[in-house]
């Protein structure tokens, strides 16, 4: 699947995590053509078989607004849901922007969770941003990519399936 997700999204919106998406992550550029197109995307879309719970379901909407680059929606969308989800999401916009030691803070907000395992054995989270401040510091943040998609792929799978 070109998505490389776990599971399938609705049709109407599987276009929005694909592999385009995954090559321009971390790198800054926004797709243009989907400022309209992200705007409209509600919880609806997403989940069209409904939602269980309302934050998880935000958290993945925020999470396809950072994978476009689009910060600033996102860090408006995560800041407002207060859970560990929400302050990871946050954590990784502010990481995103070069805001690392705002990252770190937010990352200690989540503490210890179960995705770190999904992205890496002994994943740590303080240990990437620094990663991903030498990385911008040597203009090679392509070294941190990889990392930082399997990242955004396993909190998304996350926040996704016990959204619904």
């Amino acid at each position: 699947m070109s998505q490389q997700l776990s599971f399938e999204l609705p049709e109407s919106v599987a276009d929005l995590v694909d592999e385009a998406a995954f090559a321009n992550y971390t790198t800054g550029g926004k797709p243009k053509q989907l400022t309209d197109r992200l705007g409209q995307l509600s919880i609806e879309d997403l989940f069209p078989m409904g939602v269980s719970d309302d934050d998880m379901a935000r958290c993945a909407i925020s999470g396809i607004w950072l994978l476009h680059n689009f910060l600033d929606r996102s860090h408006d969308i995560s800041q407002e849901i207060h859970s560990r989800e929400g302050s990871f999401w946050h954590a990784i916009m502010h990481r995103l922007e070069g805001d690392f030691w705002n990252s770190k803070y937010w990352y200690r907000k989540v503490g210890k969770h179960s995705v770190y395992s999904q992205i890496d054995d002994g994943w740590n989270p303080e240990d990437f941003v620094d990663q991903c401040e030498a990385a911008a510091e040597s203009g090679n943040l392509g070294a941190v990519q990889p990392e930082a998609v399997r990242e955004w792929k396993a909190l998304f799978e996350y926040c996704y399936t016990n959204a619904q």
